[in-house]
């Protein structure tokens, strides 16, 4: 393969398609608590809500499982999938970089048009560090970890370095007042978010989109975001250079990440906090610590265990149908974005606010389920999902062949 020619779906890596295809299913798991409205609705709202104790457990269990692991795992896959193209293109690394600058631009240009409609858009950032990643791209593995770990814990440096003016800046800013929602924001009630959502015009529905995505940038900064943005990507690539995705899995390894996610986890909510708190309190610190060890590790779970299963002909056959759903990860990704804004804004069949999460999970597994069907017939039909393609000719600067030759076995 060339610089100039995209990956041929027989070159692909089945376990990375996989281990994207399954992302995917957390991550709508992740969104639909936002696209439903429910972490915007007052608590008063939501008690109102048909099984609400049961929406709430199962708040906190997708808190435990879900949140912040498959965004991380998408951000590790995306490094790897850098890690294997330049790999593969070092003889003509020049070229390749050239084109791949310009796989990345696209990417942000997707990723800024998606983030106007959706403010939970992660192309954007992931466009952004891609570039950055290119600069780390011949560092040796045993610097790799090293430069992740700093990046991954900066964050917490930085905090301690505020501590002992925590005090003076705390009293300087505004009144904390008790938490109303799952989520809200200091320049606006959660009635009026949510009133906006159910009522708003699509104008309005816009602009509050904007003023969502301006806060969730803005959060990155106490958060240490971007830094651990940088973290995630470096670790990724280091992953990819010790072949952790394509060696034999070691129980011990599997054992030990589920073992430090779920402590790390569950201590981290027994412990209370807010990634958002800046600056800091020790016990917050703490606290932001024990949340990034936890989807660090759970993630590495993730990705050994499912390596592990689809090891066996029974797991090999479960999981493989997540491949065309992880082959068209750009493409289905983008359109649970649209489904999920035609199902509940107020444009569309106006669910916000109306339902519970018991409710939106079976909305969700049924766009999954359709996502699994809909990918499997498109791909025995054409090379690339719809959005694969479109991006994939932009870059190559040439129409790429969407269909499969006439004498090419898809299987």
């Amino acid at each position: 393969m060339t610089s100039n020619q995209p990956i041929e779906p027989k070159q692909r890596i089945e376990i990375l398609d996989i281990l994207r295809g399954f992302a995917l299913l957390g991550i709508i798991f992740m969104n639909m608590g936002f696209f439903s409205g429910y972490v915007f609705m007052p608590f008063d709202d939501l008690e109102q809500i048909t099984d609400f104790q049961l929406n709430e457990k199962l708040y906190s269990f997708l808190d435990v499982i879900v949140t912040g692991k498959f965004y991380t795992l998408f951000s590790l896959l995306f490094a790897v999938g850098f890690y294997i193209q330049y790999e593969k293109n070092k003889e003509d690394s020049i070229n390749f970089l050239k084109t791949y600058r310009r796989r990345l631009f696209f990417l942000l240009l997707i990723g800024f048009l998606h983030s106007l409609i959706w403010f939970g858009d992660i192309l954007l950032a992931y466009s952004i560090f891609g570039f950055i990643l290119i600069l780390f791209r011949n560092v040796k593995s045993k610097n790799l970890i090293l430069w992740s770990i700093f990046f991954l814990l900066f964050p917490l440096l930085i905090d301690l370095c505020l501590l002992p003016f925590s005090e003076a800046l705390s009293s300087a800013s505004p009144e904390k007042t008790a938490a109303l929602a799952h989520v809200q924001y200091p320049d606006m009630t959660v009635e009026a978010v949510i009133s906006t959502f159910q009522n708003g015009s699509i104008v309005d529905l816009f602009f509050l989109n904007i003023h969502n995505l301006v806060w969730k940038y803005l959060g990155y900064i106490p958060s240490g975001g971007y830094f651990k943005f940088l973290g995630i990507f470096l670790l990724g690539y280091y992953f990819a250079s010790i072949e952790l995705f394509t060696k034999k899995t070691k129980s011990s390894l599997l054992i030990t990440s589920l073992i430090v996610g779920l402590l790390a986890t569950f201590l981290a909510k027994i412990i209370g906090g807010s990634s958002y708190m800046f600056p800091s309190t020790p016990l917050n610190m703490l606290y932001k610590f024990l949340v990034l060890a936890g989807q660090i590790f759970l993630c590495i779970f993730y990705i050994t265990s499912i390596s592990k299963a689809v090891q066996t002909s029974i797991g090999k056959r479960a999981f493989g149908y997540l491949i065309p759903v992880g082959r068209m990860a750009l493409s289905n990704y983008l359109f649970q974005t649209l489904i999920m804004i035609i199902i509940f804004y107020n444009f569309g069949f106006n669910l916000i606010g109306k339902i519970g999460l018991l409710h939106t999970s079976g909305i969700a597994i049924l766009i999954l389920v359709s996502q699994i069907i809909l990918s499997h017939i498109w791909l025995r039909h054409f090379k690339f999902g719809p959005l694969e393609w479109i991006w994939r000719s932009l870059t190559y600067k040439k129409r790429i062949d969407l269909r499969y030759p006439n004498n090419y076995s898809a299987k």
